[in-house]
């Protein structure tokens, strides 16, 4: 499924989205290669909820690989506080380089976590 390609729909079914629908994981994660080290400091992540299998996370959380390992990004302000479905959600934290981002989403109960558009910026 696609998650970056300049698109946001919040339809029920939209052809445009990545989903962890049916893992057996209670967190699951999503990663981005950017090929090389780029600055960023915001992060836009258009959260998809079809009311069902697939619904916001209780919590999403961003890391950088540093040293050949994942590693928690520093001071994440998220806004909403809480993740809600079908609107965006945004992580402002100082800016850092990094050449791979991971988003890490906390499952709601049985449900799983969704994206229709990930936005990562440098300011």
């Amino acid at each position: 499924m696609i998650a970056i390609d300049g698109k946001i729909i919040y339809l029920p079914t939209p052809m445009n989205r990545w989903t962890s629908y049916e893992s057996p994981n209670a967190v699951d994660w999503l990663d981005i290669d950017f090929g090389k080290a780029v600055a960023i400091g915001r992060v836009e992540l258009h959260v998809y909820d079809d009311r069902g299998g697939v619904q916001a996370p209780t919590e999403i959380k961003l890391q950088s690989f540093e040293a050949d390992q994942w590693k928690d990004i520093a001071d994440q302000q998220a806004t909403p506080a809480e993740p809600a479905g079908g609107t965006m959600n945004t992580i402002r934290f100082p800016k850092l380089a990094t050449a791979k981002l991971r988003i890490l989403f906390t499952n709601k109960e049985k449900a799983r976590s969704g994206v229709t558009e990930v936005e990562v910026w440098e300011e």
